[in-house]
């Protein structure tokens, strides 16, 4: 919680918004914008997927997160096939960059997978159980596959059209609805697992980088290439998420410290980070109109 106090102490000695060049293209910028956008977006479904489906396993407010699994399910295989062969509606035209095709293969490989493994912790039964901890190396599997997407559309789209700053901040925003519902997915893990203490390490760890990379992009960091918040409506986004992250990161602290998470705890916690996550989602959208 030290980091937060010092991004709210910081935040009025925050520089002055990065200026965009005026040759770039609004119209193709827009559009790679967008399209890294929906690509980090895999990376949040990756874990939220994972997270809906322990939550059913733990009894958690089982119907509401049944529900949330199949919308985001169906949204990743959806977004999944626009990025590769185009999709009107999303506003994404077809991939042609050979390295990141490639990734969007590797992310294919593994997606029906752990796809199959989510509905069987969902269903129940005995065959859960070691389906869950299935679940968890899968989740992982998939999210480093749908991060490198996002690597090579920045690597690949990045140069010319958009500054390398703003893609990186666009990525970064994106990033953290990712490790929102890491977290939670975590905390659900922890609580149902008998790998507590080494779960629960792993929960302070992604709470950690949450904290340190809202930090980055409230006050900017030129060593990483982060620029510093670029609008005052950005800013005022990210300072209601710094006070909301302040309760949730708290039961998140409390949980790795060994506190007890039962059905209700945990479907208390997870409608709290569902909250953070929508206003979250919100400025990354914020990011990407830039």
């Amino acid at each position: 919680m030290r980091l937060l106090a010092m991004v709210l102490a910081c935040l009025i000695f925050a520089p002055p918004a990065l200026a965009l060049s005026d040759s770039d293209a609004p119209e193709a910028r827009a559009s790679i914008l967008h399209r890294i956008d929906l690509a980090g977006r895999q990376r949040m479904l990756s874990q939220r997927i994972a997270m809906s489906a322990c939550l059913v396993h733990a009894g958690a407010e089982p119907a509401v997160n049944a529900a949330r699994a199949d919308r985001a399910e169906a949204l990743f295989d959806r977004t999944q096939r626009g990025l590769r062969a185009g999709d009107a509606e999303l506003d994404l035209a077809p991939e042609s960059q050979a390295d990141v095709l490639e990734a969007l293969t590797a992310v294919e490989r593994l997606w029906p997978k752990m796809r199959e493994t989510a509905m069987v912790v969902r269903e129940g039964g005995p065959a859960a159980a070691l389906a869950l901890t299935r679940l968890r190396t899968q989740a992982g599997m998939l999210l480093k596959a749908t991060n490198e997407v996002v690597t090579r559309m920045e690597d690949a789209y990045a140069q010319g059209l958009v500054a390398p700053e703003l893609a990186g901040a666009v990525s970064l925003a994106g990033r953290q609805r990712m490790l929102i519902q890491k977290a939670m997915m975590q905390a659900c893990f922890a609580a149902s697992s008998g790998h507590g203490a080494a779960l629960k390490a792993k929960v302070l760890a992604t709470k950690s980088l949450f904290e340190h990379s809202l930090a980055n992009l409230l006050i900017g960091d030129a060593a990483a290439g982060v620029i510093p918040v670029p609008t005052p409506e950005i800013d005022a986004q990210l300072v209601r998420i710094v006070r909301m992250w302040r309760w949730l990161g708290a039961d998140l602290e409390a949980l790795a410290s060994g506190t007890d998470m039962g059905p209700d705890r945990l479907a208390q916690l997870a409608r709290a980070a569902e909250v953070v996550l929508i206003v979250m989602n919100e400025t990354v959208g914020l990011y990407a109109a830039l």
